[in-house]
């Protein structure tokens, strides 16, 4: 029964992301504790998520701004080595607060310019939000709020997020493979939740192109503030 719910709420949160490209990561993962073992969580997460955006991103590729793809996976590979090696020896209590701010700078604020060349903020994007992925879970807004500042359409910053996600839950489940985690006894769950999250991809990229663009906009800019608060409320309190 874990399972089934799970593969129903895999559909929709990735249906959702579909049309937003955001928050069914963050949906998904805050629904998996008491449904699956806590050491599980993140890898088996990791699986679905990937399905998911790789999907998504393949549904639509001539959206795609290839060229933030090369700086963010050579960043979040950097990341997801380094987060291997430390996930065990920091506190990780406080990581969701570096994120929410981060999120709120860039859709509210003039955003945080790590470096002054595209190559130099991808690159940084990459690496923070696949190292601290590893740790936490779902860090996908923060690419989406990136994108979101750059002013990118609105299919092009779905799709492009999607590729960013791909990249870092690939990498992520490399290092889960290489700490020793065993998806092998997750399989059947993985592929339900796999086949679940990509007919709800397919939904949700042919919903998205009737969502007028202004407001999109207004909606992802709310979804993500909401997302950052919930952040900092579940971090503090």
């Amino acid at each position: 029964m874990n399972e089934l719910v799970l593969i129903l709420i895999s559909f929709f949160t990735s249906m959702g992301t579909a049309v937003l490209g955001l928050g069914g990561g963050l949906i998904l993962i805050a629904c998996m504790p008491g449904l699956v073992p806590p050491v599980a969580i993140i890898p088996v997460h990791s699986v679905a998520q990937l399905a998911s955006n790789f999907s998504r991103a393949a549904f639509d590729l001539k959206s795609i701004r290839w060229e933030y793809g090369l700086s963010f996976f050579m960043g979040s590979l950097l990341g997801g080595i380094l987060a291997a090696q430390l996930a065990v020896q920091i506190n990780l209590d406080y990581i969701p607060l570096f994120i929410a701010a981060f999120i709120l700078f860039n859709v509210w604020g003039s955003g945080i310019d790590i470096g002054k060349k595209l190559k130099g903020e991808f690159f940084t994007i990459g690496f923070l939000q696949t190292a601290l992925g590893m740790l936490v879970g779902a860090t996908g807004p923060m690419g989406h709020s990136t994108l979101i500042r750059k002013q990118v359409e609105k299919d092009q910053l779905v799709v492009t997020s999607a590729l960013f996600m791909t990249i870092t839950h690939a990498i992520k489940i490399s290092m889960f493979m290489f700490l020793g985690f065993s998806f092998f006894q997750y399989w059947a769950l993985c592929l339900g939740m796999a086949v679940a999250v990509i007919a709800g991809s397919y939904i949700g990229t042919h919903m998205r192109r009737r969502v007028p663009d202004r407001y999109f906009r207004i909606v992802l800019k709310l979804l993500l503030t909401i997302l950052a608060v919930r952040m900092i409320y579940n971090t503090v309190l």
